[in-house]
């Protein structure tokens, strides 16, 4: 990805995979951050991971997108044309800025309710793998993986995971030094 026109070309090729997927994704927001979040999100720490998540997946892609758009908008690339491009900049800028609000929010609101440990480690894990996907359904890049490159990056989401899963097994587990008394 090196361009407007790349960009471009992302969004719209056929079929729109990451439109169906974008649209999946607002339809999901809209449900949590309308109906879910005001009934279980002070009870249940994944509503506000999964909303923070899933605004992540708008959040990385548009700033890819920025950055590979801005040279035509501003013109330091002499040889591109610029058509369409402060367009798709300015709605790259919008929803990057929205995404990123949003964020704030739910996060504050997270940590209202749920230890920043706890939230900060499932929140990782849950935002890196929507990232994840949302890149490579936008930006196709699983094409330039390697078998070896494919079990590298599922290895280490599965490390993550189970990590974050010990971390929150450990910090509800009672541990203490004192040993048990036989019973005879």
């Amino acid at each position: 990805m090196k361009s407007f026109n790349k960009v471009t070309v992302c969004l719209s090729r056929p079929p729109a995979v990451f439109v169906a997927y974008a649209l999946l994704v607002l339809l999901l927001l809209v449900v949590l951050i309308v109906w879910i979040a005001p009934a279980h999100g002070s009870s249940n720490i994944l509503v506000y991971v999964s909303i923070c998540s899933l605004l992540g997946s708008f959040t990385v892609p548009s700033s890819k997108g920025l950055g590979l758009v801005a040279p035509d908008v501003f013109g330091s690339d002499p040889g591109s044309s610029g058509t369409g491009a402060l367009p798709l900049f300015l709605g790259l800028l919008v929803t990057l800025a929205v995404s990123v609000l949003l964020q704030f929010f739910f996060i504050n609101k997270a940590l209202e309710s749920f230890s920043s440990s706890v939230f900060e480690a499932v929140y990782y894990v849950a935002f890196t793998c929507s990232v994840i996907l949302s890149s490579a359904l936008l930006f196709r890049e699983w094409t330039a993986l390697t078998a070896a490159d494919g079990v590298a990056v599922l290895s280490g989401l599965t490390t993550v995971s189970v990590a974050v899963v010990l971390l929150r097994i450990s910090q509800e587990a009672s541990i203490t030094w004192r040993t048990k008394k036989k019973t005879d």
